[in-house]
């Protein structure tokens, strides 16, 4: 995957959205607005608008199933769309890909330490099935639901600023 250079000011950006998303979603289980706009707001402003955009419209096809089906919260969305508008979208498909793989070995960490290896894989049958039967995986069983207090929940924003940082390292 070739990944295109963007402007030191731009990775400076970048790097900072991630690392302070980082922090609030662990801390915090919320990415700020203020945060995301302002990332998306220097995305849009910072270079080439068309490249902006694509990386945004990259970013909200992927994201936006993944948020109507409560698999993702909704500073997750806002938090790729400024990424991809500061990143570009072929540049965000390769930090989406990281964060991907990145949350699926996290995830792993952390249902084996938390003992519930078992019902995650049941869970992930009830999604398959779900969304086999063209239904909402979180209307099958609530612990789905990425807004339920009492699931087992990975901070998305860790894993993302991983790949950015990844992906930072790869610019120089």
């Amino acid at each position: 995957m070739n990944l295109t250079p963007i402007p030191l000011l731009l990775q400076a950006v970048l790097a900072l959205m991630a690392a302070l998303s980082a922090v609030f979603d662990l801390r915090f289980r919320k990415i700020p607005n203020w945060l995301t706009i302002s990332g998306l707001a220097i995305g849009l402003a910072g270079g080439n608008l068309r490249h902006a955009l694509l990386g945004m419209g990259f970013a909200l096809a992927v994201y936006l199933p993944l948020y109507s089906l409560r698999a993702v919260g909704a500073g997750d969305l806002k938090l790729m769309a400024a990424i991809g508008a500061i990143a570009g979208p072929g540049n965000w498909l390769f930090i989406f890909a990281a964060s991907a793989v990145l949350g699926g070995i996290f995830a792993l960490g952390l249902v084996v330490w938390h003992g519930k290896l078992r019902a995650t894989l049941g869970n992930v049958g009830v999604i398959l099935m779900s969304l086999l039967r063209l239904r909402a995986p979180h209307s099958v069983n609530p612990q789905i639901d990425v807004g339920n207090p009492l699931a087992l929940r990975l901070p998305h924003g860790i894993p993302i600023a991983v790949a950015v940082l990844l992906f930072l390292l790869l610019q120089r």
